[in-house]
């Protein structure tokens, strides 16, 4: 998979501090132990032991001055990188013609220093130019001394080391940014889904978070219920798929749930001992050599965030490390979107009978009606009401009243389809939308209603059987009766109760 990556960005003044600070310490203190041993030994060769102290006094100054006044300038960043380098290498040209031979080593662990703080605030190309500046005092002002093979290597070493020693520098500092820049990223994709209340928005701005901070050939989301393994996002090779369900039995993730913990296979050309795993191959036909997954467990989810490549060793633990943060970001925002939609389920639900309430049933009709209108495909809807209702609170008690309504309900939903609506529309009176449903369909649903409640068996709460309820229906049909949801509630409600006047238990329909 090819992953655009944003550049990474420049240190904070504190960034870059922290780095150099220590090699300005240690760079003073080398000054220091030169300045110590041109004191104390006398006996040393110097051209010119004043201009030595001098320069290193001027040396010292420009370690201060870069750490306190250099570093934090951010205007003209780019020209100071290149006075800087070249700064630097021109006063190691003054070092060499004041040092000897006996001081050498102080130099080589100057240059060393100097490396490491450069690299830190300039990069690649500015200081290999300090590199040579530095290494080309000792050819031009003392040729004489790499004249020999031993001189030469003693002289050409250190730069060559140097130049190793910037490379790894320099290497380490891109790993720590591009790790800091993808911690960033995924605390702006937390910040992004605090607010997101709707599992679908989630899973759009994982798309875009997961190949922003981590490489893969393959990723995916699953939640795992009942035995079974949901892929809620699914992406392979540069393509997605569509949501699916496969046993979750034999598989990683269902391995990675059971235990609640990562599980990080760096190489899968190499058996794998975990019990109960199989090879289960999800999105194409192609074999991943490398896998890491992290649960995702909460009160009301349980899944896993897997990530797949097609090469062996693709991921380390840095990337484990970061796939377990984006994890629990992304668990915390499920948990929010299922609490909100339990809420929400639970203001659009009657609190006896659990069917829609009078407000959220509108909602749905006015829905079934739309799809209606747009397909050109007929919308039935059925008014009911239980007969002699009152009969029952007053006979048998509320409590049997209420089972009355329970059991009603029940019969109801065993008898339409899950894209159908029911509702409480207010007391005894009870709602139904069936899309797709012409009116001899309906009444057809309207009988099985009607038939399936005389069969109830109802007692009372001294075990006694009553009387199993009855009752009256009305049906009206969208578009052809009705203009809109309002006229067609209108008018089911006026054949319940034509219905109820011929007697009761009786379905009244669009006339023949």
């Amino acid at each position: 998979m090819t992953n655009s990556r944003s550049p990474l960005r420049d240190l904070t003044t504190q960034e870059y501090r922290a780095f150099i600070y220590p090699n300005a310490l240690a760079g003073l203190l080398i000054l220091g132990a030169i300045f110590l041993n041109i004191w104390v030994d006398t006996e040393l060769k110097l051209v010119n032991r004043e201009s030595l102290i001098i320069i290193l006094i001027g040396c010292a100054a420009y370690i201060v001055f870069f750490g306190y006044y250099i570093i934090p300038v951010r205007k003209n960043k780019e020209v100071l990188i290149w006075i800087n380098a070249i700064a630097s290498g021109f006063g190691f040209w003054g070092l060499t013609s004041a040092l000897g031979d006996e001081l050498l080593l102080y130099q080589n662990l100057l240059l060393f220093v100097a490396v490491v703080s450069v690299t830190v605030f300039a990069g690649r190309a500015s200081t290999i130019v300090m590199i040579v500046i530095a290494a080309s005092s000792h050819f031009i002002l003392h040729t004489e001394k790499t004249n020999s093979l031993l001189s030469l290597a003693q002289h050409l070493g250190m730069p060559l080391m140097a130049i190793i020693l910037a490379e790894s520098s320099i290497r380490l500092q891109e790993m720590a940014r591009r790790q800091v820049q993808r911690l960033e990223m995924i605390n702006e994709f937390s910040r992004e889904i605090a607010s997101i209340l709707d599992q679908e928005q989630i899973i759009e701005q994982l798309k875009v978070a997961i190949p922003r901070v981590l490489r893969a050939d393959s990723y995916y989301v699953s939640m795992v219920k009942n035995n079974e393994a949901t892929l809620l996002l699914c992406y392979d090779d540069g393509e997605f798929f569509q949501r699916r369900t496969i046993p979750a039995e034999g598989t990683l993730t269902n391995w990675v749930v059971q235990n609640q913990r990562e599980l990080f296979l760096p190489d899968l050309r190499q058996p794998i001992h975990l019990e109960g795993v199989q090879h289960i191959i999800v999105g194409k036909e192609k074999t991943s050599l490398s896998w890491i997954g992290v649960p995702m467990i909460s009160s009301s989810f349980k899944g896993v965030l897997a990530l797949a490549s097609y090469q062996p060793n693709a991921f380390n633990r840095g990337d484990l490390e970061l796939l377990l943060s984006l994890a629990s970001h992304v668990t915390l925002a499920f948990e929010n979107a299922t609490r909100h939609e339990e809420a929400l389920e639970h203001a659009r639900l009657d609190s006896l009978t659990g069917v829609f309430n009078h407000g959220y049933f509108l909602t749905a009709l006015q829905k079934h009606a739309g799809a209606s209108m747009a397909f050109r495909s007929p919308l039935s809807l059925i008014m009911l009401d239980v007969d002699f209702f009152k009969q029952y609170n007053d006979t048998y008690g509320h409590l049997a009243g209420d089972t009355v309504l329970t059991l009603l309900c029940e019969t109801i939903r065993r008898h339409i389809k899950n894209a159908d609506a029911v509702g409480r529309w207010g007391g005894e009176e009870f709602i139904i939308s069936l899309p797709n449903t012409n009116a001899t369909q309906a009444f057809m649903v309207a009988q099985r209603i009607s038939a399936s409640l005389r069969k109830v068996t109802m007692q009372d709460r001294n075990g006694k059987e009553i009387p199993s309820p009855t009752v009256s229906q009305g049906i009206a049909i969208f578009p052809a009766e009705a203009g809109d949801i309002y006229q067609l509630i209108d008018l089911a409600d006026q054949r319940l109760y034509v219905a109820k006047n011929r007697g009761r238990d009786q379905i009244e329909s669009i006339p023949d």
